[in-house]
């Protein structure tokens, strides 16, 4: 870590964007980094964010997350985001004291990237494997932990898949987000609640899903909102 530098009175905020998919090759979660151009920490693999104190436009934090978002450390639509939490303390950055809202946000289309933008492993950066700079392992752990957690009740998962998909779909990427298999009548009959509430319709399509069958899909009439299942994973 880079020795710290005595700025009195100096205060940085940020905001951090933890932006993940679902990769259908790896069948695994990413994350999306980027390659930092200036110090501290110039060329390392680090979160997308901004500083929202000082000479900035934002009204808000909704309107910095936006400013983020359209930027070129992410530049891509995004199907769902939510903030995590605020952290703050003198260490986590060598410059001065410093803290950073940080968010979730889930992309499901394909998106071509920039030379400085690069997908990694949820796991490995969650997990410390692969080492960031500042605080953003643990960032990334929380984030990963809101994702779990909001599972369990929620939708949530869907997101990943976008506008429309198969129950065996559903099933994969469910087991997935919750690290644990998930049964698949458990996961058709909250598709089937989730019609009825008009959340989702079936579409009369097929098209071809893991093994090359084709598989019936249903679209999501509601893509910007959750549904809400009256019974847990857990239960």
């Amino acid at each position: 870590m880079p020795d710290r530098i005595a700025q009195p009175n100096a205060y940085l905020h940020t905001i951090d964007l933890c932006v993940l998919r679902y990769c259908r090759q790896t069948q695994a979660l990413e994350i999306l980094l980027n390659r930092r151009e200036a110090e501290p920490f110039a060329g390392h693999w680090a979160l997308p964010g901004i500083v929202v104190n000082g000479g900035v436009e934002d009204l808000s934090l909704g309107d910095a997350v936006e400013r983020l978002r359209q930027s070129s450390k992410v530049g891509m639509p995004l199907a769902w985001i939510e903030q995590v939490g605020t952290v703050g303390d003198a260490f986590r950055d060598p410059r001065c004291w410093s803290s950073s809202t940080f968010y979730l946000g889930i992309v499901s289309d394909e998106v071509p990237l920039a030379e400085h933008q690069k997908f990694f492993p949820l796991k490995d950066v969650a997990s410390a494997s692969t080492k960031l700079p500042f605080d953003h392992n643990s960032l990334v752990a929380a984030v990963q932990e809101r994702l779990l957690s909001k599972s369990l009740y929620s939708s949530l998962p869907l997101m990943f898949l976008g506008h429309e998909f198969s129950a065996p779909q559903a099933v994969t990427i469910f087991s997935l987000v919750l690290e644990r298999p998930v049964l698949k009548t458990s996961i058709r009959q909250r598709l089937m609640k989730m019609i009825e509430a008009g959340h989702l319709q079936e579409t009369g399509r097929k098209k071809s899903g893991d093994g090359g069958r084709p598989q019936a899909t249903v679209e999501n009439l509601k893509p910007a909102s959750l549904y809400l299942f009256d019974r847990s994973f857990l239960e």
